[in-house]
């Protein structure tokens, strides 16, 4: 695993002259450093600078068991290691936990050199311990000892994006493109944008400059932490600077030395188009700037996602998305995924044909976000019991479940007439004229029913179409008293339904039967995938919100804080996560939750006015 460190040779040092004719001037800057936040010297030293650098720093480096600041901290191991310093897992003693300790060495060629490696060192320290967000790591110390610098941080366990890229990006696209699934690609980049949304409305605003895969890192639970600060900066207008970038990932306008807010969006862009295709902007023509469209790569991204990503990285910043909080909204409101693209041959999924597999709800069922009703988990395309489709009438009914899937409704009823034909008994032909007649506009729910209980006569213990009977009652009648025993029935079939647990929980508590609600709520949420990850933040977003309203409060704190492990960025629940502590009379906490909040949701009258009476409570 890979710490919260980041590799910085692709950094750059470019000197940029005025162009209202005053001469650039570089900042000195050790070659081969291995903190970005170091300034590395020009181009013509780097080579031989870092050799020598490196081979004095190894001589240096600090052994197992080394232990620093009055014996607080013991170094374990080194896990990232260059000529200008090193970082080093150890244990914080006086807690017993892990830490990151990143240490600059003197290794320099000048009293000058010194002197702004220093000054840069200290300022990603100071610039960390007035951040508070969850995805920047915490300092939690810093310190001199011995001629050298010290920074003590979070320890992130994980991986940066351009090791999840290199391990686990086997999704193949043409042309030799291959990466990461969109799902996980629209979870990064929604938090992402939270957090640079938090640099940005710091005063004066604060850039990144240099986001790119090797700077993000990414824990086990994906959630998103950035590193290397030491290249950031405050946004200052001014007609010169030195340009700290790495080419590929910085839009024009940091390469001519004036970055703003929107270059972090046009390089949060740049990473993303590389996670989902491994595409080098190198290769990029005309110029580097002018990136290929990512589904002339990979396909199965959807366009509305594409488009997304693509306006992120408009050559000028005025074509780019406003502000981050906007690029935000849209991924957030980006329609659900409908196809599952197809993996390597490695990767688990045997072909090379794409593969159609839906992840949304039947599109005149419900819809994500349409209200308490809206399930955002698998469509029920039909399956034959064994989980293949044999007999005569097999090509017909994949064709058909291949329209369903991408809503060609009318495609698929005369694929299941052409399969009704060849085989009138099969139960799976029947299910799938129930849903083709389920999803037509407007829906025919009783023809939908009959075909639905035409294929139960042939397979009464098919749980999915029991989940569908209930769906009718749900979500088209709708009647939820009557999709109870549907619902019931499907889960004595198949008890590990995490779909058929909400939907029995949503029926129970549109009948009033909340305790019922609650304790289907929380099975869904225990038994749904973590990935995708909007079905299973659904889940606990309602769990939460149910517990809440029948003061079940232990029950609605743990809901949100699962909500939060999904996706820390969701700056609502972790409202509601905050007046739960406070319900609670865990104050402490509650302020805590409510400052991550502040600056994004600084807007909202109730959150102001909470983070002013939590303050008051507290004596703040």
């Amino acid at each position: 695993m890979a710490s919260n460190y980041s590799d910085p040779n692709n950094i750059s040092s470019v000197r940029h002259a005025s162009g209202q004719g005053g001469n650039g001037t570089d900042q000195p800057r050790p070659s081969g450093a291995q903190f970005a936040s170091i300034p590395s010297s020009n181009a013509g030293q780097s080579a031989s600078s870092s050799s020598s650098a490196d081979s004095g720093g190894q001589r240096r480096r600090l052994a197992p068991g080394t232990e620093l600041s009055d014996a607080r901290y013991r170094i374990e191991r080194p896990v990232a290691a260059g000529g200008m310093g090193a970082v080093y897992l150890a244990t914080d003693k006086r807690f017993n936990r892990p830490c990151a300790v990143k240490e600059m060495l003197d290794d320099f060629n000048s009293d000058a050199e010194r002197q702004q490696a220093v000054e840069w060192f200290e300022r990603e320290a100071t610039l960390l311990l007035d951040l508070n967000h969850p995805c920047i790591p915490r300092v939690r110390d810093f310190f001199m000892e011995g001629g050298k610098h010290y920074l003590v941080m979070d320890f992130i366990d994980g991986m940066t994006l351009a090791g999840v890229l290199e391990k686990e990006g086997h999704v193949m696209g043409v042309n030799g493109a291959r990466g990461v699934t969109e799902a996980r690609a629209r979870n990064w980049a929604r938090q992402v944008c939270s957090v640079l949304s938090y640099l940005h409305n710091q005063t004066p605003p604060i850039i990144f400059r240099d986001l790119k895969p090797s700077n993000i890192m990414v824990t086990s639970r994906d959630e998103v932490k950035l590193i290397d600060f030491g290249i950031a900066r405050t946004f200052q207008s001014q007609r010169q600077s030195t340009i700290i970038m790495t080419v590929g990932y910085a839009p024009p306008e940091q390469v001519y030395g004036m970055p703003e807010p929107r270059s972090d969006l046009y390089a949060l862009g740049a990473t993303l188009h590389r996670v989902l295709t491994c595409h080098d902007a190198a290769n990029n023509k005309p110029h580097i700037f002018s990136f290929p469209p990512i589904r002339s790569l990979r396909p199965d991204i959807s366009p509305a996602f594409e488009q997304v990503l693509m306006k992120a990285l408009g050559s000028n910043p005025d074509q780019r998305w406003p502000n981050s909080a906007e690029m935000e909204r849209a991924i957030i409101n980006l329609p659900p995924i409908t196809v599952t693209p197809p993996l390597s041959p490695g990767a688990g999924q045997p072909g090379s044909g794409p593969s159609v597999h839906p992840v949304t709800p039947p599109a005149n069922l419900s819809q994500p976000g349409s209200g308490p009703s809206g399930s955002p988990l698998t469509p029920n395309v039909p399956q034959s019991a064994g989980g293949t489709i044999t007999g005569p009438a097999a090509s017909y009914i994949v064709a058909a479940q291949g329209h369903l899937a991408t809503n060609r409704i009318e495609e698929a009823y005369k694929a299941v007439m052409q399969a009704c034909g060849v085989e009138p008994n099969n139960p799976v032909v029947h299910k799938l004229f129930g849903q083709v007649f389920a999803r037509r506009v407007p829906p025919q729910i009783e023809l939908a029913l009959q075909a639905y209980n035409k294929s139960l006569q042939f397979n009464p213990d098919d749980a999915e179409t029991h989940k569908l009977v209930g769906d009718i009652w749900l979500f088209l009648r709708p009647q939820p008293a009557q999709a109870i025993p549907a619902y019931i029935k499907s889960l004595s079939l198949n008890p590990k339904d995490a779909e058929a647990h909400f939907r029995l929980g949503q029926c129970y508590e549109k009948t009033g039967q909340l305790e019922p609600a609650l304790r289907e709520y929380q099975e869904a949420l225990q038994l749904v995938p973590r990935q995708p990850v909007q079905p299973a933040l659904h889940f606990a977003l309602t769990l939460g919100q149910l517990a809440q309203r029948i003061n079940q409060l232990p029950v609605a704190e743990h809901a949100f804080v699962q909500a939060l492990v999904i996706n820390p960025a969701e700056h609502r629940v972790r409202f509601m996560l905050c007046q739960v502590y406070e319900m609670q009379n865990k104050l402490e906490d509650a302020l805590r939750e409510c400052s991550y909040i502040i600056a994004p949701l600084g807007n909202d009258p109730a959150v102001q006015q909470t983070y002013q009476r939590l303050r008051a409570r507290l004596g703040r």
